[in-house]
């Protein structure tokens, strides 16, 4: 039920979009926590996993990786993607800043860049501050097996039932959500 509302909202620019995803620890955690989406077909993706992976493992995380399904506006109709998210859990605040310019080194698209990194990466820390992010709300519908989440400027949840929590975002991502912001305020 919370899938097609969250669809509607997506459909009608209310939301740039969600995702589906099978491990939402990282919503519940004060651990200084990075987590990184990728794209999970193709041998780019898997070339982004790998250096992704170990580039996080030199800085001494506890690392996982789960299933995501992305959910994306497009001009009315909605694109859906397989993606992986490998989830880092880091002993010091420190270490996570070291993580997040990692990030803007190495996994934001670029001639210099991983193959498979993204434009705009979907990066989500939590339990730290650190520079180049944006906090953003998180609204977290659970559900056995897999969960949706929808990120927003905004503290108020999108659809009814969710558990909001603050997150921070790569500071390019504020843009992004600022569209559906302005279209979700002009509707209400």
């Amino acid at each position: 039920m919370i899938l097609a509302t969250l669809d509607r909202l997506v459909v009608t620019g209310c939301l740039t979009g969600y995702t589906v995803e099978e491990d939402t620890g990282y919503l519940q955690t004060t651990i200084p926590t990075l987590t990184y989406r990728m794209y999970a077909d193709g041998e780019a993706s898997q070339l982004n996993l790998g250096a992704f992976a170990a580039a996080m493992a030199e800085l001494g995380p506890r690392m996982r990786l789960s299933r995501v399904r992305g959910n994306l506006g497009d001009e009315g109709t909605i694109r859906r993607s397989n993606q992986l998210c490998l989830t880092a859990e880091f002993e010091s605040e420190g270490a996570l800043e070291k993580a997040v310019d990692v990030v803007h080194r190495r996994f934001v698209a670029a001639p210099a860049a991983a193959p498979g990194s993204w434009r705009f990466p979907d990066v989500r820390v939590v339990g730290a501050d650190p520079a180049h992010t944006s906090s953003v709300f998180a609204h977290h519908w659970a559900s056995p097996g897999a969960s949706a989440v929808a990120l927003t400027l905004g503290a108020r949840p999108p659809a009814a039932g969710a558990r909001t929590v603050g997150v921070r975002v790569l500071c390019n991502w504020v843009s992004f959500l600022q569209r559906s912001g302005e279209l979700a305020a002009a509707a209400r």
